[in-house]
């Protein structure tokens, strides 16, 4: 096994940040294309939300028995060859259709890459060190929150729309190029094991089922992503109808926001597995909701800024932290199956939120929508967090020798 502190696993980490952000790059982008060249309405735009969303949703069990097939680095592999593809394919969009159909494509590559990436932690590095791998893979997406939107604006002012595409391709070939550098340990199988097959898709899904702990993670986690996906709807219209603010201030609380993510990352990273407990992510998941509120249901945009960071703070406690608790609490042999099952719960909450927070948002506005919603996932986090209390106090103890 190697150490966090072999040059070869800080570079693998490195390249992973540069994918990332080339990600995101391409995201916006994507976005800025559809609507300045094919003069796409918002109705328009949003679809570009579900089509990078709803193949996870719809993949999700196949990935997880890919991963633990064939390996979470083969997976990776073929995932970022794939994404090269997809970046150089959006040159060819010349009308809205091919746009949004590749735009899915990409989904599709995202749906490997998160749970692949996820996967690989444990099998690289110490045991000792898996908490805080976890969260510097966590602040690889975290850094690229920030940096993504910056180097997007960048290439699309340079080159154009499609040099940004360009650019996204050259990113996921860095990532590629660093895969082989890492050493990755197989998987430590005993005879009883069976054969990994695709008819055993649900496996992580029944495991987490049958599992308090990695199913009321899974839940935490995915109460969040359904705050996400409200927030993603909810925020520009925020900005502009509750604080009567023009755009440059919606960038500003998104900036904010990601700045405060990266700073709270790297500090959960130091604190390697004293933040690796469920107590953490139940209180980062109601956190969350608390803070959402803050930020979403005020009219004093001082606050706003205030709770737009704490909200920041409060996410980076939950994606390295959780991940960490899904590795520990399953064998080595489904946890493909089991990040994927969280990728695709997560994913699913997502789009529910967006949907949701539509309706409420139509009837009640954004300050009591997003009241209604924070709120109820601080009271969901505060039941998980019980029940798991009680059954840590019911569990048994070891008599002494």
């Amino acid at each position: 096994m190697e150490s966090l502190r072999d040059g070869r696993v800080r570079t693998f980490l490195v390249a992973e940040a540069v994918s990332s952000i080339g990600t995101w790059a391409t995201l916006i982008a994507i976005w800025g294309y559809a609507a300045y060249e094919f003069d796409a309405t918002p109705a328009d735009v949003s679809l570009f939300g579900v089509a990078l969303t709803l193949p996870a949703v719809v993949l999700g069990p196949v990935v997880g028995t890919v991963i633990d097939r064939f390996g979470p680095r083969a997976t990776l592999a073929a995932a970022k060859v794939a994404g090269v593809g997809a970046s150089l394919a959006l040159l060819a969009a010349d009308d809205f259709r091919t746009l949004a159909l590749l735009s899915g494509v990409h989904g599709a590559v995202g749906a490997f890459t998160n749970p692949a990436l996820q996967s690989m932690p444990p099998r690289i590095v110490r045991a000792e060190e898996l908490a805080r791998t976890n969260a510097l893979v966590s602040l690889t997406d975290e850094f690229a929150i920030v940096m993504g939107p910056v180097v997007g604006a960048v290439a699309i002012g340079t080159v154009g729309f499609q040099g940004a595409f360009v650019v996204d391709a050259l990113t996921y070939l860095v990532g590629l190029v660093a895969l082989p550098i890492v050493r990755i340990r197989p998987i430590e199988r005993v005879d009883t094991d069976p054969p990994v097959r695709f008819r055993d898709a649900l496996a992580g899904l029944d495991l987490v089922r049958r599992t308090p702990t990695l199913r009321r993670t899974v839940v935490a986690m995915s109460l969040v992503h359904l705050l996400y996906g409200a927030a993603l709807l909810a925020e520009p219209l925020y900005v502009r109808d509750v604080l009567e603010r023009s755009p440059s201030v919606f960038a500003a609380l998104q900036t904010v926001f990601g700045i405060c993510l990266v700073c709270s990352g790297l500090a959960v990273a130091r604190a390697n597995d004293r933040l690796a407990t469920f107590g953490w992510v139940a209180f980062g998941a109601g956190a969350s909701g608390v803070t959402a509120v803050v930020y979403l249901a005020t009219t004093s945009i001082v606050i706003a800024f205030v709770g737009v960071s704490l909200w920041g703070f409060c996410t980076a406690l939950l994606s390295g932290p959780s991940r960490t608790l899904l590795q520990r609490h399953s064998p080595e042999r489904v946890h493909g199956r089991v990040l994927s099952t969280d990728f695709v719960a997560a994913s699913t909450a997502q789009l529910i939120g967006i949907g949701l927070a539509g309706v409420l948002i139509e009837a009640l506005g954004v300050p009591v929508a997003m009241t209604l919603l924070g709120a109820g996932v601080a009271g969901v986090a505060a039941v998980l967090d019980r029940a798991q209390r009680h059954d840590s106090a019911m569990a048994p103890v070891a008599s002494a020798p």
